[in-house]
């Protein structure tokens, strides 16, 4: 009778642990797992930190209207401390770990070329913010959300061209960043093309502080304007340094995108004013997406939301389309196919579209001014 007791417990053990272990894997069906990879510490955590927060809104409004065909989606949160080692080891335990179905990042375009091959491999679809088109040679499993750097140039330089007197440019750029470099190459070109001249190249590094002998040196350039392609606030030190070398008023500041921030400007102040550059993203667009999507993202962290933010909230509302279109049973290889077949899915960027031909998006690119110390819709 003991033994038979014993055996029953044994028996009702084993049946409880079945139903746990049957329970966890249903609650684990029932669930999409994204993996994101963020350098959300370290020195471009400006622009990583702010990609997770709206990722997360755009996920929790997603969960919030039933998820993806019934399912909630959740993400799991990775921070590669703005290192590529670290992005390289969060790459393969999203992979092995995570079981991830689709990974989004990393926040750079260093970051992303490291850990491309690595995804590409393991066959693994993932979308990162990287805007150069280089990251798509390591395979078909490289996914892009940002548009080529050939889109934003062109724009600039013909509106410069066209609604300035500025006809001879230095161009002031980050060496280190391939995006960046492709940022100078392409605006240089468009801008020649135009009839511009590029009077001078001029390099920095993202460590460099210290301006003043590049400010002396261009302030005894025969020049209209000085472009900058470095990120918000070694940019906004610079604009800083310019002008207080004396650098006159009548020389316009222009810059990438990579520069319009808030960092840019508390950090330049008022030498920020009458900057021009090109952005995606301006506050206050009278879209309705937008229009929820600034209310939504000051409601929940406080600030006002910039290009970072509504680049990250596009770039989540992208994934999520995949998952959508790759429908109620998903497949790493369902998710790259889906991706392959998107088109015009509602973003808060460029003109608020988002297409792609062959991983190559476009959604328009937007021309800003700074006045009275915001960025606003250049005249």
């Amino acid at each position: 009778m003991q033994l038979m007791r014993h055996s029953f417990r044994r028996l009702a053990a084993a049946a409880v642990a079945a139903l746990a272990t049957a329970a966890a894997s249903m609650a684990g069906a029932e669930t999409l797992s994204l993996v994101s990879i963020q350098s959300m510490t370290g020195p471009t955590a400006f622009a990583g930190a702010i990609f997770q927060k709206a990722i997360q809104l755009a996920v929790d409004e997603a969960n919030q209207k039933g998820g993806i065909h019934g399912r909630r989606i959740s993400v799991i949160e990775h921070d590669n401390a703005s290192d590529k080692g670290q992005a390289i080891n969060l790459a393969n335990q999203a992979i092995d770990r995570d079981r991830a179905l689709f990974v989004l990042g990393p926040t750079t375009t260093a970051d992303t070329l490291a850990v491309a091959p690595i995804f590409n491999d393991k066959r693994t679809p993932f979308i990162g913010f990287a805007g150069s088109d280089a990251i798509l040679k390591a395979g078909p499993w490289t996914l892009k959300f940002r548009q080529g750097t050939d889109v934003d140039g062109p724009v600039l330089a013909q509106y410069v061209l066209q609604k300035t007197p500025v006809r001879r440019v230095a161009l002031v750029f980050d060496r280190t960043n391939e995006a960046l470099i492709e940022f100078k190459n392409v605006f240089r070109d468009a801008f020649k093309a135009g009839g511009g001249t590029v009077v001078a190249e001029e390099a920095v590094v993202s460590s460099d502080a210290n301006f003043l002998p590049l400010a002396t040196k261009l302030k005894a350039m025969d020049i209209d304007a000085v472009y900058l392609t470095s990120y918000a606030e070694q940019s906004g030190n610079i604009a800083l340094q310019l002008r207080q070398a004396g650098l006159p008023e009548k020389v316009r500041i222009l810059g990438s995108l990579a520069i319009v921030s808030p960092k840019f400007l508390s950090v330049a102040g008022k030498a920020a004013e009458g900057v021009i550059a090109i952005s995606d993203y301006v506050p206050g667009m009278d879209r309705p997406l937008n229009k929820a999507f600034d209310a939504a993202y000051q409601a929940r962290y406080g600030t006002e939301p910039d290009s970072y933010a509504a680049t990250g909230y596009s770039l989540a509302k992208v994934a999520l389309a995949t998952l959508q279109e790759a429908g109620p049973h998903p497949t790493r290889e369902k998710v790259r196919e889906a991706y392959l077949r998107l088109k015009e899915v509602p973003v808060v960027v460029g003109t608020g579209v988002w297409s792609h031909a062959e991983r190559r998006p476009n959604y328009g690119a937007l021309v800003l001014g700074v006045k009275d110390g915001r960025f606003v819709i250049a005249p």
